[in-house]
């Protein structure tokens, strides 16, 4: 770890105050309330003086802060450059470059972290990885910054909300396998069409294409002119494919699929609770997987110790209440998943819907606001019940044939939601913060 610490902060990006090095170094962070032991610091200055927050890093525990401003009477080993941000970018060159492994990247409107999290565990990588959701402009160059030839595969996940973003993260991530999950109307207020966040997102495919590398993409992602002006470089994963695909059916409460992979056809069975949508990553993630040398066996044992991440269609039990708690962010092509896993799961008994309004979205001169087709496509049985948190659709509530409220805020529903012994979906956005409703 001395030896890395020693080859990305180097003389050309800044120096250490007082010569003071720091022993470890675990990974990179911002926020110094999600801090763990021997995180460096990255005390960036935007609607916020990072700076400020010294001190804080050195109590949580961190090995080292990089910051443009020294504080010599903080206990603390600082690297002391002109730019922190700008310091990222050029560590996370300094030790991509110095990989010599297979850096993989994932890009789309949707299903990015799940693919990751899957790819994660299919290739045993356990420390060259997106943390969490941390794909953006600040956070890819944190992840890179802190790979080593540890070990030999890379996993980045790279998500961008505004044109042109794309094109200095591929050229940093340098990828050479890039998938792209599917296109959806997610992030519109900053692309203006889907046919710009296809080709927004194929930029990391090209990316990996330059580099005699491949894309990989589903084929309902076709219909975008972006790829297939590339799909001779990529390949095109289609359900029932001859030669790269897959089949999947429901046995026993779970999917059996058989991925198709260069014309032989390999049979996996997925871990319960996992949803169709979750198995269309898994798909991917296996493809991938076997390109890089992992054989079926081993992909089956490894997707055996899959469970859903914390808050994605996790189930929390308590004495009155079941939760499938899928509230760490929403969009409609998420939830119309969401909304099938869970009524798949629970088609019985008393049920809940704890839903918060998607935000609605200006483009050009019209609104996007899925809100009103999402409220009407619920699942709702007999005694089912259903709570809007947030700005209600443009909808006539009184449409829907069941129980309902909406509040403003999402402590104003707790009552409610305690008052109510049964199944409790909540699915949102982060900004809602459903899972304070589950007690």
């Amino acid at each position: 770890m001395k030896e890395h610490i020693d080859s990305i902060f180097v003389p050309s990006i800044g120096h250490w105050l007082y010569d003071k090095k720091p022993i470890r170094l675990a990974r990179f962070c911002t926020d110094t309330r999600s801090l763990c032991p021997n995180d460096c610091y990255v005390s960036l200055i935007d609607a916020r003086d990072g700076h400020i927050f010294l001190e804080d890093a050195r109590s949580n525990g961190a090995s080292c802060a990089i910051v443009s401003r020294p504080n010599p009477d903080i206990d603390l080993p600082q690297f002391v450059c002109d730019d922190t941000n700008a310091a990222m970018i050029k560590m996370a060159k300094l030790a991509r470059s110095m990989f010599r492994g297979t850096v993989i990247a994932i890009t789309g409107s949707f299903g990015k972290t799940t693919t990751k999290d899957i790819l994660k565990l299919l290739l045993a990588v356990e420390k060259n990885v997106t943390l969490e959701n941390k794909n953006g402009q600040r956070g890819v160059p944190m992840t890179l910054a802190t790979v080593t030839n540890d070990e030999a595969f890379t996993v980045v996940e790279v998500g961008i909300d505004a044109i042109c973003t794309m094109d200095n993260l591929a050229e940093l991530v340098v990828p050479h396998i890039a998938i792209l999950t599917g296109i959806g109307k997610i992030h519109m207020s900053g692309m203006r069409s889907e046919s710009t966040i296809a080709r927004e997102k194929s930029k990391l495919l090209r990316e990996a294409i330059k580099n005699n590398g491949h894309g990989m993409f589903p084929e309902e992602c076709l219909r975008f002119s972006a790829c297939r002006k590339i799909q001779d470089h990529c390949r095109v994963v289609k359900e029932n494919g001859e030669d790269m695909g897959y089949r999947m059916n429901i046995k026993d409460e779970q999917y059996h699929v058989e991925v198709i992979f260069r014309g032989k056809f390999l049979k996996f069975v997925m871990p319960h609770p996992m949803s169709q949508g979750i198995v269309k990553n898994f798909v991917l993630a296996c493809i991938c997987a076997l390109e890089c040398g992992i054989d079926a066996t081993n992909i089956q044992k490894r997707i055996n110790l899959w469970k859903p991440s914390k808050w994605r269609g996790e189930i929390i039990k308590t004495p009155t209440r079941t939760y499938f708690a899928d509230c760490y962010n929403a969009n409609s092509i998420a939830f119309a998943n969401s909304l099938a896993q869970f009524d798949r799961l629970f088609p019985h008994g008393d049920r809940l819907f704890v839903i918060g309004a998607l935000i609605r979205c200006e483009v050009g001169n019209g609104v996007i606001d899925d809100n009103a087709i999402l409220l009407k496509n619920l699942p709702l049985r007999e005694n089912d019940g259903v709570i809007v948190i947030g700005e209600p659709a443009n909808f006539s509530m009184d449409a829907i044939n069941c129980n309902w409220k909406v509040f403003p805020s999402t402590s104003q529903a707790m009552e409610t939601v305690t008052n109510f012994h049964g199944i409790v979906y909540l699915k949102g956005h982060r900004i809602y913060k459903l899972e304070s409703l589950i007690c």
